[in-house]
Order: structure tokens, then sequence, then C-alpha cells
């Protein structure tokens, strides 16, 4: 609303000028409709950030972009015909671990792979791995979530990724409890992970617990299902249940990896052998206890596989990558 020029044309000469294409923007606007937000991201802006606020949440923005880092230059115009493996991770209640699984699991396969890996938080008002690396504000999946399904692509989708030291990059959910509203955005959601499919080689989507509507749209899209669970019996139980109704669903069995996530002590839990009799099925992979590494990693905002790559817990989300390696070929 300035004379002459607005904000959107000095964002487009900015990113138009070499000398100042790489700089980082930030949209400070009393313009708060979707349309204009959209209009300032599609201008070439890093963040859009509505008045009136609170200086402290100029501040976290401010500082969540210059965690970014320097804006990439616009890469050059991609095909996006490779389909890429989707794999989601789910778990039958809330609490085992699944966000923790799907950040290491994406660390592991990237340095196993070599290949593009993102990491999608799927739980809009309590994302959880944003926070886990540090980031203040992680409104990637919103912003695609307020979009019509019919306007969510690849390019669209890219522009919202965010890149890690660790080589993943990361679509992150909304940890704002209000931003639950979300979830009944089905169809935007199955737009997402039809087109993350054809920007990385390695799709994993960090689910919330259950058959809810997203996940049962979701979960048509995905090449592979790990299903997450603790040595409590009633979460045997529970899991077994998820397994069936996945399985009605159309879900093959082969597509499907049983993972055991134990955070209790021993003498309190049930053992890998009743586990398995409850499920009825294997366990692939069994992650031990590792409370301290989980809360240094926390402290620190690494990822526990970074934190100690030669330790066990590295060691098994490597055992996991490996099998998920294995059902690709």
């Amino acid at each position: 609303m300035m004379p002459d020029i607005d904000g959107f044309q000095v964002t487009r000469q900015l990113r138009a000028d070499p000398t100042t294409q790489d700089m980082l923007i930030i949209m400070f606007t009393a313009k708060g409709q979707m349309e204009e937000k959209l209009e300032g991201f599609e201008a070439g802006a890093d963040d859009y950030l509505t008045k009136p606020t609170q200086p402290r949440e100029l501040v976290a923005h401010v500082r969540a972009v210059l965690k970014r880092g320097k804006r990439p230059r616009a890469p050059a115009p991609r095909d996006f015909r490779e389909h890429g493996r989707v794999i989601g991770l789910i778990s039958a209640k809330g609490g085992v671990g699944v966000s923790t699984l799907a950040l290491n699991l994406g660390v592991a396969l990237y340095h196993l792979e070599k290949k593009t890996v993102v990491v999608a938080d799927f739980r809009p008002g309590c994302g959880t791995i944003g926070l886990e690396l540090g980031y203040s504000v992680s409104q990637g999946l919103n912003q695609l979530l307020m979009m019509d399904a019919v306007e969510i692509d690849p390019y669209i989708i890219e522009a919202q990724l965010t890149s890690h030291s660790s080589g993943v990059r990361f679509l992150f959910s909304s940890s704002q409890p209000q931003d639950a509203c979300h979830l009944s955005a089905v169809a935007a959601f199955e737009a997402i992970a039809k087109h993350l499919s054809k920007v990385a080689r390695y799709i994993l989507l960090d689910l919330a617990p259950s058959l809810t509507p997203v996940n049962n749209a979701v979960i048509n899209q995905c090449d592979q299902i790990v299903l997450v669970t603790e040595p409590v019996a009633q979460t045997a139980t529970q899991t077994k249940q998820l397994f069936e109704h996945l399985v009605e669903k159309g879900v093959s069995e082969e597509h499907m990896i049983f993972v055991l996530v134990n955070r209790l002590r021993s003498g309190i839990q049930l053992s890998l052998g009743q586990v398995q009799d409850q499920l009825g099925h294997g366990v692939s992979v069994v992650f031990t206890a590792a409370a301290e590494l989980a809360y240094q990693a926390q402290l620190q905002n690494v990822p526990m596989i970074l934190l100690q790559p030669d330790g066990v817990s590295a060691q098994q989300y490597t055992s996991l990558a490996e099998k998920v390696k294995e059902r690709h070929k």
C-alpha cells in the first residue's frame, strides 16, 4: 500500500535482480486475505506476517527465516515425472514416538541412499518435528492446507519445504492447537500426498494416530506402511485392530512393517515375544529405550541418529531404513 509501487512489485523486482535475488524477505502487512498471502508467496516472499502482531511474534518469524539461511537460487524448471516411494508412519494411539521415528528414519534413509528424502508432518495443530529441530515457526503445511486442492502442485509444495543440514527436506506442520481445524481439509491432504511423490525419491508421512478421515484418504497414496507400537498389552491389541482394518481397506500385508518402540524400563512391559504373539505378526525392528539420548537430542535440536551416529539407536534406525529400501526393490 505504498505510493507508486506496492510490496508485491518490490518483491518481484528484488527477485529479478541478480544482486538481490537471494535476499531474505518477510512481508509484514495489514493485508491478510488468503489471495493476498498467496500473491506474496508467489512474488517470492520467504514468509508472510499480518498486522497487528506482538513484537515477539515478529522476532520469532525473523529468527525462523534467518535460521533457514540464505535463500537458495531458483532451480531450473523440473519435470516432476519420477514417482517416489511414499511411506506412511502410523500408530493406533498417540505418544508412542512416531514423529521422532519419522525424523530419524528420514535422516537414515538419506545417508543410506544419498537420494532425495522428504519428511512431511501431517498433523496440523500438534506438529512436533519442527520444534524438535529448533524451528519456532512451522507453517509449511498450513500454507498448503489453506489452498484449494486443485491449486496444489509440485512447484507450490517445493516452495514450502525446508532444507535441513542433515540433507533431508521437511514439510513442517504447525504446533498451534487452533490449526487442528485444517484436519477437515481431506482433499488438500490427498493432493499434497499425491504431488509429494513427484518431488523426492522417498517421502515419509508422519500421520496422526488411528484411521482419521485424513489417514483413510492418504493411506491410499502410500506404497508402504510402518505400524508403530509399544510393549504394552492394550497398545498391541489396538495395533492389531489397526492392522486388520488396513487389510480390509486393501493394503497388502507385504507392504506393512511392524516396529516396536520401547520407551519404558524393563520389568514393566511386555517382552518382544509377547508383543508378537498379540500382534500375530513379527516385529521387524525393536527400538530400545534411550531416554537420555532423546532428551539431549531435543535439547540440542539435533536428530538422535546424528547426535550419536555410532550408537545403538543409530544402528536401529539404519536397520529400519535398510528394510524400507529392501521393500522398495
